[in-house]
């Protein structure tokens, strides 16, 4: 099967890559260097659209869109300019879809469920105010959902939640992971009683792959993620310090002294994943993420 991946370097992307490329023939497009020889690579900002990347859609079978403006941190402070990448990007790729009538699995986030406790697909959506940068970046995705929808006859949505592990240089686990590589302590934000649902890398993968093999391309939307990793970002650092041979202690900062005026903190999210365990069930644990990453 010919396989398509955006953002092919990028954390996901890289994992994905490794997980389909024994069965299936893969290109990759993002931009910047690609360290996996195995796959035929194409640089370039999608925010242009050019002939190869037009020839690579048409001869594809299936589109994993995993794709975004470089650096999530400028919705804090370029609004406009991250928003009009992340909608010239996706509107480019759905387009071409669109013109080839492929299939395609687009990576949409947990954001867009705001400050719903308990986030089912089926939810209304109600998206925060615009004072708070934060909400741009989930405005953008919602708008994504919706342009995937109306060009796109073959679709799959994920909603991603916390996807972390082995390989990933963003996510709180990962700045957890990484101070206590440094002998550093574990830096909290407010009061660290913050609760997400974390989702190991191998899970999310093996989901994809999944509806990949099952040819799942209903138009549905899924949340992708582990209800038994709810975890508060306390609980979360002592068990990283817990499995840790270190001697690292906790500290804490106010989120204002970090962040800019315009952040905005999420007290509780967790996902729905009913849908998605009909498929696949995930099978890694908090303790599990951990011991892949230090």
């Amino acid at each position: 099967m010919k396989i398509l991946i955006t953002g092919n370097n990028g954390f996901i992307g890289k994992a994905l890559v490794q997980r389909l490329i024994n069965d299936n023939d893969i290109t990759g497009i993002d931009i910047g260097k690609c360290d996996n020889n195995d796959i035929e690579y194409i640089n370039h900002d999608l925010t242009k659209l050019n002939y190869k990347v037009e020839a690579k859609i048409k001869e594809c079978d299936i589109v994993i869109h995993l794709a975004g403006p470089v650096g999530v941190e400028r919705i804090d402070y370029e609004h406009a300019t991250y928003l009009a990448d992340m909608l010239s990007i996706n509107l480019n790729i759905f387009n071409l879809i669109k013109k080839y009538n492929k299939k395609v699995i687009f990576t949409s986030t947990s954001e867009v469920y705001f400050d719903t406790k308990y986030a089912n697909e089926t939810d209304n959506l109600i998206i925060g105010s615009p004072v708070k940068s934060r909400w741009g970046y989930a405005s953008g995705k919602l708008t994504s959902e919706f342009l995937c929808k109306s060009l796109c006859k073959n679709n799959i949505i994920l909603r991603l939640f916390n996807v972390t592990g082995k390989g990933d240089n963003k996510g709180v686990a990962y700045k957890m992971s990484s101070a206590i590589t440094k002998n550093d302590n574990i830096t909290l934000y407010g009061s660290g009683n913050q609760v997400r649902t974390l989702c190991d890398i191998r899970d999310a993968v093996e989901f994809i792959y999944n509806l990949i093999q099952n040819d799942i391309y209903d138009g549905d939307i899924y949340n992708v993620g582990n209800e038994k990793n709810t975890i508060s970002m306390l609980s979360l650092a002592k068990c990283f310090i817990k499995l840790s041979p270190k001697n690292i202690n906790i500290q804490y900062k106010q989120i204002e002294d970090v962040f800019s005026k315009n952040h905005a903190d999420i007290e509780y999210r967790k996902p729905c994943c009913d849908k998605m365990e009909k498929i696949y069930k995930p099978r890694y644990v908090v303790q599990d993420i951990i011991k892949s990453m230090l």
